[in-house]
C-alpha cells in the first residue's frame, strides 16, 4: 500500500511491503478474569454497534530513537504488554461482558520494507503516517488489544525507520497511549530498562473498586450533574440557517505558529492550562455566531484524578456536560472560567451509560429532541501548564509576523450528526487545530475557515493583553447567525421553523400539516389532520421523535392540534377547524419514572413539565 506525504520541501512517495511477522513472547504478573470497568462498558456497547467506527481504533506513532534495531523493539513490546494487562486482555461476551486477562502469551510484530533509495530520520514523519495508514486493517477492537508494525529500509538491515500502533479503544484512551509511547521510549532508549516491574493499578483492580459504595455514590452524583445539564442542552449548538444535510463531510486544519506563540504567552500570564485557552478562544466565537450568552456541550475526561490513576493504562474516559457562561466576561476571566467549569464537569464522567441513556430517553421525549455525546473539543495534548509557559522569550511583534505562515488544510471525513467539534492536535511549536464539520450542508468548509481564523485572531489579540468582552466580538468578525424571520429560541434551542415544517411533513405523511412559529402565545405549534394511524397528540409527537434523527437541526413542536380536515390555506391559524384533539403529545406511561429522575437534581426554572393538556 503507498501513501503520499511530504517531507520537508519534496514530496515523497511512501511504499510500505510485509515481509515478515516476528512472534513477541510476553508475560505478565498475572492471569484473571472479572467485570468490566464503567468505561469499559460505554465502550463495549458502542463498539458492539459499531465495530467499523472511525474511533474503534486508535492509531498512533510510537517513537523510535534514530538508531534502534529491530531486536530492541520486540523487546521493548514484550515488556510493555507484560506490564499493562489491558494490552493483554480480552472481551467475553455475555449479559454483563467480563474481561480476562492473559498472564502469558505470543503478540506478532508486523514488519514493512520500504522502497529503494536513501532512508533516514528525515523521514521518520512520511513513514509513520504511512505505517498509521497501514494498519487500518486492524483486529476485532473486542478480541485482541493491539497490533503493531515497523518499517526498515532494505539498504539499511534490520535498522528501525518508524513504528506504528494500533489500539482497541476498550484497552487504552488517549491518556494512555500518552503514557504507553513515554514508556516505548524508555525502554528502546535504556536496555537495562527492559523488565516488567511490579504491576500497578489494573483495569481489573479499577472494576472491583467502582464496585465498592464511595464509588457507586460518586457515580450517582456524576449521573445527577449530567441530569441537569441535559434539561439546558440544545439539540444543535451550530448550523447555519435554513440548512439541508448534503452526505458529505471534512476536516479542515489550521497550522498557525502565531497561535501557538499567543497561546503560550496567554498561559504566562494567567496561568490556565494551554488546552483550556483555546477552548475559551472557541466558545467565544461559537457562542458570538450562535447567537448564544452560554454554550452547554459534551466533555471528554480522562477520569484520572486521584494519584492511583495518573499512570494507568486503561480505557477510563467518558464523557460529561459542561455549562460555559460568555456573556460579558473579559477573555481572561473567560479563559479561567472555561478551566473550572470544564474540570468540574470532568469530575462528573464516571457514571453507568446505560442508566444515562435510559435517564436521557425520557428526558429526549419530553423535550422533543436527540442527544449525541461527541465533545464539542478534544485535546490531544497534556493539559498541564507547568513549566510549558515559563521564559517566554519573543515579544507580540513576533507573533503578529508569524501569522503569515498560518495555512488551513482540508481532508474528507465520514459524515456524522454533529455539526462542528474541534480536536487540538499540537500546541507546541505549531497550533493545529481541527475544524470538523459532520456535513457540509449544516457547516460548509468556507465556513469552517471562517471560524477557524476567527480563533487565530482572538487568540493573537489575546497576546497582546487581556480583551473586554465588548471588544472580542470585533475582533471575532463574525455576524451573529440571524438567518430567517422564522428562526426562534426555544427550551434553549435555536431552530428555523421550516425545518420543523419539513419534520413533521415526513413524520405525520399523508397527513396535511402546518407548523406556525407561535399561536396565542404556545411556541411551536403544529396544526394537522388526523389519519388512520394518527389520532391524538400522542400519536403524532411519537412520529416526530422517530423521525428526529433524519434531522439534526429540528426539534419537535411543542403543542399539537388534530383536526378532522385542513383549511384551503393551512398558513391560516385561524382558518383550522375545531380539533378532534390538542395537546403536548408527552403524556407516556414512564411520565411517573420522569419526576422521580428529576428528584434530587436542580432543575433550571425553564425546564419543561410534562403535560397533556
Amino acid at each position: 500500500m503507498a501513501t503520499v506525504t511530504e517531507t520537508g520541501q519534496r514530496r515523497r512517495r511512501v511504499r510500505l511491503t510485509p515481509v515478515s511477522s516476528i512472534p513477541v513472547a510476553f508475560t505478565g504478573e498475572r492471569a484473571g478474569d472479572g467485570p468490566l470497568t464503567l468505561s469499559q462498558l460505554n465502550h463495549y456497547a458502542w463498539v458492539s454497534e459499531a465495530p467499523d467506527d472511525l474511533y474503534a481504533i486508535l492509531r498512533v506513532e510510537l517513537p523510535v530513537p534514530t538508531v534502534v534495531l529491530v531486536d530492541d523493539v520486540t523487546e521493548a513490546i514484550g515488556v510493555l504488554i507484560g506490564r499493562h494487562e489491558s494490552l493483554r486482555t480480552s472481551y467475553v461476551p455475555g449479559e454483563p461482558p467480563r474481561q480476562r486477562v492473559a498472564a502469558a502469551g505470543v503478540q506478532l510484530l508486523e514488519v514493512c520494507s520500504l522502497g529503494e533509495g536513501q532512508w533516514g530520520p528525515q523521514d521518520r514523519s512520511a513513514v509513520a503516517e504511512a505505517l498509521v495508514r497501514w494498519l487500518s486493517e486492524s483486529p476485532d477492537p473486542l478480541r485482541w488489544p493491539v497490533r503493531i508494525a515497523v518499517a526498515i529500509a532494505p539498504e539499511m538491515g534490520d535498522r528501525v525507520i518508524a513504528c506504528a500502533a494500533a489500539f482497541s479503544h476498550l484497552a487504552v484512551d488517549q491518556h494512555s497511549i500518552e503514557i504507553l509511547k513515554r514508556d516505548f521510549a524508555g525502554l528502546l532508549g535504556d536496555p537495562a530498562r527492559r523488565q516488567a516491574g511490579r504491576p500497578g493499578h489494573q483495569p481489573l483492580d479499577q472494576a472491583r473498586l467502582e464496585a465498592t459504595p464511595t464509588e457507586r455514590r460518586r457515580a450517582e452524583a456524576a449521573l445527577d450533574h449530567v441530569r441537569e445539564q441535559l434539561w439546558r442542552r440544545p439539540r444543535c449548538l451550530y448550523a447555519l440557517p435554513g440548512a439541508r444535510t448534503t452526505g458529505e463531510s471534512l476536516v479542515v486544519e489550521l497550522s498557525s505558529v502565531a497561535a501557538a506563540m499567543a497561546v503560550r504567552r496567554v498561559a504566562a500570564r494567567i496561568r490556565v492550562s494551554r488546552p483550556s485557552i483555546v477552548l475559551a478562544a472557541i466558545c467565544a466565537v461559537v457562542a458570538c455566531r450562535a447567537g448564544c450568552r452560554e454554550l452547554v456541550f459534551p466533555v471528554s475526561s480522562s477520569n484520572r484524578f486521584e494519584r492511583h490513576l495518573v499512570n494507568y493504562v486503561g480505557c477510563l474516559a467518558q464523557g460529561s456536560i459542561a455549562t460555559v457562561d460568555i456573556g460579558g466576561k473579559n477573555f481572561d476571566e473567560l479563559a479561567g472560567h472555561t478551566w473550572t467549569t470544564v474540570m468540574e464537569a470532568s469530575r462528573h464522567a464516571r457514571y453507568d451509560t446505560a442508566r444515562r441513556d435510559a435517564m436521557a430517553e425520557l428526558i429526549e421525549h419530553e423535550r422533543g429532541l436527540r442527544f449525541n455525546y461527541a465533545p464539542l473539543f478534544n485535546s490531544l495534548v497534556p493539559e498541564s501548564w507547568s513549566g510549558l509557559t515559563a521564559g517566554v522569550r519573543f515579544e507580540t511583534e513576533e507573533i503578529d509576523v508569524a501569522l503569515v505562515r498560518s495555512e488551513l488544510r482540508w481532508r474528507p471525513m465520514p459524515v456524522n450528526e454533529i455539526p462542528i467539534r474541534f480536536t487540538l492536535n499540537q500546541i507546541d511549536g505549531c497550533l493545529r487545530l481541527d475544524g470538523w464539520s459532520g456535513d457540509t450542508g449544516l457547516v460548509p468548509r468556507a465556513e469552517l475557515d471562517s471560524v477557524l481564523l476567527a480563533i487565530e485572531r482572538l487568540l493573537v489579540a489575546a497576546a497582546h493583553g487581556d480583551l473586554t468582552g465588548s471588544r472580542m466580538p470585533g475582533i471575532i468578525g463574525l455576524e451573529p447567525l440571524t438567518g430567517t424571520p422564522d428562526r426562534i429560541l426555544v427550551d434553549h434551542c435555536w431552530v428555523d421553523v421550516g425545518a420543523v415544517q419539513h419534520l413533521v411533513d415526513e413524520a405525520v405523511a399523508p397527513a396535511v400539516a402546518h407548523v406556525f412559529a407561535a399561536v396565542d402565545g404556545r411556541p411551536l405549534v403544529a396544526c394537522l389532520t388526523a389519519t388512520d394511524d394518527i389520532q391524538t397528540p400522542e400519536q403524532a409527537h411519537a412520529r416526530c421523535m422517530a423521525a428526529l434523527a433524519h434531522h439534526p437541526t429540528a426539534i419537535t413542536p411543542r403543542h399539537y392540534v388534530i383536526c378532522r380536515t385542513a383549511p384551503a390555506d393551512p398558513a391560516d391559524p385561524a382558518a383550522w377547524p375545531a380539533p378532534l384533539a390538542a395537546g403536548t403529545g408527552r403524556a407516556r406511561n414512564h411520565t411517573a419514572h420522569l419526576s422521580m429522575e428529576r428528584k434530587g437534581s436542580n432543575l433550571p426554572p425553564s425546564a419543561p413539565r410534562s403535560s397533556a393538556d
